[in-house]
């Protein structure tokens, strides 16, 4: 609480007393904050992209800002896809990590033409994308006129110049054109004093030669600035307009491009052996720096020295990275990458203090990364995992149908039938449309869901098994915390909805849905019977069984229906029925959050009976929201939901150890018994949840 003195007779701005009060001491309290409601619609992405920071976990909320941070869908990547069918049904944020094989990844090593400088600039991050980079850079001029300083003024030093204050600031590079070397003299302001009347003494870092100490040739002295472009496959993606080349100014162009990335935002990259230099060049706070470049760390005290070339180039000077040959230019590590790069950290790397350039080295799993996340956003957790990269089925091979001709009369809806990639090559041979280790992988996926305690893994049923190898393969992957999908559909490259059909794994369109009708409904209820957006149809897969089959084997169904594609089911691939419906699975993954949030005041509260009423006061307030909702089976609050926190819930020795322990028990959906789980609070810093029965 704050306290609030009055003595003037007035209104205190903020306190909440009337106005005319008397003069004294007044208690001003602080409005309830309103709970924060927790949602369980962000999805996580792991798998290939063009480019990106490697096991860093980066908030995408649409397909720009995708192709903004992680490139374009090419060579037969499914991530990109994943994430346009999740945003295209209806997805509303998602976390992306682009995993390789980071120990074979090199990273390319560019130039900026026309600058020299001790130290050297590479691309943003690994991958063969930044041999497409062109930089050019373009020296631009402003009029800084100088004079000498007036003889014998006492205002003034002697000998020294004086500049435009509004201008004049350190780091400043100017440039004075006329006597020798032809391109004229180069120097920088190195300091500034206090202004008066509108100009202000300067020292330059360099005494002038006699020969350019002319009034007229100070007059026209210009200050020099630079402009960076980048360009990437021909397109203009990044400019850096204004920048400075010395490192005293606020605008040099290396701390411009070297801040943080908004790729990185999360979780910054390190020194190579070495601790997070997380302000290395600026405060998180800072705006984004370059997505395309980072500069070396050897730059942040170094000058960039305009050539003459570039001086006397009015179009600037160009690098290709084209021009690069191995090892300074880009490689994806194609070959070498396999599943277990989308699980296993990135390996360290040695110290390298020469190249002074930062990188992802250990880094945590694709998986275990997430964690960044969770601790940032607390009631925005990470709860639906899908690995779209796992499996590239082999691209379909049946021939387009012939073209109308012009004068064919079309009857009915005439629909673009998309021709298929059969052509496709996957540069990735090692994830291929091979089965082996694939269920090795998905079950790591479901473990680390189970471990973690609030997550779903979206899985893909391969396509070509059986009926008894899709028995087999389900079972093995039995667990409340994992949803198979099948099968496999046919949709339009994200961003040319008129290209060749791919075939696009089902759980990123089902994750896009689940999201969908969170925020429409809430996370009780269920994706099914949801129309999929972005799809033309359902992959070939002949020895599918049908569709009674697959959901008796709790494996969700996709297909199409006189209102379009449609997901049929929303079943988990558990084999205890109380966890039978995903909807189920995340109502009560919801309200252990949801309570744990809401009960976080009762940690350092007195363990007495004052505090179990509350506490059963507040988880009841909470699940009557949902009976009104209708999220619970029971027609009436009795059979639908109880919270009990009393001496029969817990022990003498809880009580001694300081636990308050709250029984909470709910009906969701179909189930007739209760789910139970307990909420103990133990003295620590939030409450925990465990499972109870």
């Amino acid at each position: 609480m704050d306290i609030a003195h009055r003595n003037d007779g007035g209104a205190f701005a903020g306190a909440p007393y009337r106005a005319g009060s008397p003069p004294g001491l007044y208690e001003q309290l602080e409005r309830p904050k309103r709970p924060r409601r927790v949602r369980l619609s962000t999805a996580a992405f792991v798998g290939l992209a063009e480019r990106g920071p490697v096991n860093t976990p980066t908030l995408v909320t649409s397909m720009p800002a995708f192709r903004t941070q992680f490139g374009a869908a090419a060579d037969g990547m499914l991530l990109p896809q994943a994430v346009g069918a999740f945003f295209a049904n209806g997805g509303r944020q998602c976390v992306v990590v682009r995993c390789l094989d980071a120990a074979k990844a090199r990273t390319a090593r560019l130039a900026l033409p026309g600058l020299t400088a001790d130290g050297a600039i590479a691309a943003r991050n690994p991958g063969a994308w930044a041999n497409r980079l062109s930089l050019r850079t373009t020296v631009k001029r402003r009029a800084l006129p100088l004079r000498l300083a007036p003889v014998g003024d006492p205002a003034w030093p002697e000998g020294g110049l004086i500049a435009p204050a509004h201008r004049a600031r350190p780091g400043v590079t100017l440039r004075l054109v006329g006597g020798s070397p032809p391109a004229g003299l180069v120097v920088h302001i190195a300091a500034a004093a206090t202004p008066r009347r509108g100009v202000t003494a300067v020292t330059l870092d360099a005494a002038l030669a006699p020969a350019f100490s002319d009034p007229a040739l100070l007059a026209g002295a210009e200050e020099l600035l630079v402009r960076l472009d980048v360009d990437l496959g021909g397109a203009l993606v990044e400019r850096w307009d204004d920048a400075a080349l010395h490192p005293d100014h606020p605008d040099f162009l290396p701390r411009l491009i070297g801040r943080r990335a908004a790729s990185e935002a999360l979780l910054a990259p390190r020194l190579s052996g070495g601790e997070e230099p997380d302000s290395a060049w600026g405060d998180q706070e800072d705006p984004a720096g370059s997505e395309f470049l980072r500069p070396s760390l050897l730059l942040r005290d170094a000058t960039l020295t305009p050539s003459a070339a570039l001086l006397t180039a009015p179009d600037g000077l160009t690098f290709h990275a084209l021009d690069l040959v191995a090892p300074e230019s880009g490689d994806d590590a194609r070959a070498t990458t396999t599943r277990d790069h989308f699980f296993d950290a990135t390996p360290g790397e040695p110290s390298d203090a020469a190249t002074g350039l930062l990188t992802f080295a250990d880094r945590p799993g694709g998986l275990d990364v997430l964690a960044v996340w969770d601790e940032t956003q607390p009631t925005d957790p990470v709860a639906l995992v899908a690995m779209p990269d796992l499996l590239h089925p082999t691209p379909p091979d049946d021939a387009p149908e012939p073209a109308l001709a012009d004068e064919t009369p079309c009857f009915g809806a005439c629909i673009h039938a998309p021709q298929p990639n059969a052509s496709a090559v996957l540069p990735y041979p090692q994830l291929g449309a091979s089965l082996d280790n694939l269920r090795t992988a998905q079950d790591r996926l479901t473990r680390h869901c189970e471990a973690t305690g609030g997550r779903i893994a979206l899985l893909d049923l391969p396509p070509g098994l059986a009926a008894g190898d899709i028995i087999g393969w389900r079972r093995a992957l039995a667990s409340d915390r994992a949803a198979l999908f099948a099968p496999w559909l046919r949709a339009a490259p994200v961003g040319d909805p008129q290209g060749a059909a791919i075939i696009a794994p089902p759980s990123a369109a089902a994750a896009g849905l689940i999201a969908r009708v969170e925020g429409q409904a809430g996370v009780w209820a269920s994706p099914g019977a949801q129309t999929l957006a972005g799809v033309f149809g359902l992959a070939e897969d002949p020895g599918l069984p049908e569709a009674g089959f697959l959901h008796a084997e709790r494996i969700d169904v996709i297909r199409r229906t006189e209102k379009g594609v449609q997901l049929m089911g929303s079943r988990t691939t558990a084999l205890d029925p109380d966890w039978t419906h995903i909807n189920v699975r995340r109502v009560i993954d919801w309200l252990k959050a949801q309570l744990a949030l809401d009960l976080a005041w009762a940690t350092f509260e007195p363990n007495n009976p004052a505090l179990w009423r509350a506490m059963t006061h507040t988880a009841t307030t909470r699940l009557r929201g949902l009976f009104d909702a209708g999220a619970l089976a029971g027609d009436t609050a009795a059979r639908s939901y109880f919270a009990r926190c009393d001496d029969t819930t817990m022990s003498q020795h809880d009580l001694d150890q300081g636990r308050a322990i709250m029984l909470v028990g709910v009906a969701p959906a179909v189930p007739a018994e209760f789910l139970v789980f307990r909420l103990i609070r133990d003295g620590g810093e939030n409450p925990s949840v465990g499972a109870f029965g």
